[in-house]
């Protein structure tokens, strides 16, 4: 299964236009600017869907918007346990069972619950990525190197992730 090389992640590749997000509002107001110009996919990759980050009504119109403006879309969100989203009534869980052709979320495997990553890639052309258990600030940035890094484990990880029960809708 692949790995993703944590270590030092912010460094690798080029860093001449990195930002660094210091606040969770910051981080909030980024991941919506970057949903509102998404023109293909989306891809999340989150503990638990981070409801100060992800459960907002722009980011849930953003994703709407590009399911409707676009028949290709595509949303992909890796969760390693989505109880306390489902608890909260998050907003992208209710819009996941409306837009089912595309947007997608699924559990990540065991053996990547204890990855204390998040983040956000979109279009391929740029990312928000955070580590979840420390207080260094997220990162910004646009570096193929790295997006590449991301895509890689992303799709990796998907492959081997499997739907989550606790998110579909039933219909009767």
């Amino acid at each position: 299964m692949p790995i993703l090389n944590t270590t030092n992640f912010e460094r690798q590749g080029n860093t001449d236009n990195d930002l660094y997000l210091l606040s969770i509002e910051d981080i909030r107001q980024t991941i919506i600017d970057l949903s509102e110009n998404a023109l293909k996919s989306i891809k999340i990759y989150t503990p638990d869907l981070e409801h100060e980050l992800y459960d907002n009504e722009a980011l849930r119109k953003n994703i709407l918007k590009l399911s409707r403006g676009n028949r290709h879309a595509q949303v992909q969100l890796l969760v390693a346990d989505s109880t306390q989203a489902r608890n909260q009534g998050h907003r992208l869980l209710h819009l996941s069972q409306q837009i089912t052709s595309v947007m997608k979320i699924k559990l990540v495997p065991e053996e990547y619950k204890d990855i204390n990553i998040s983040f956000i890639l979109v279009d391929q052309s740029s990312f928000v990525y955070r580590t979840t258990n420390s207080k260094q600030p997220a990162l910004y940035s646009s570096c193929k190197n790295r997006i590449h890094k991301l895509q890689d484990f992303f799709t990796s990880v998907w492959e081997y992730a499997e739907q989550d029960p606790g998110t579909q809708s039933f219909h009767i």
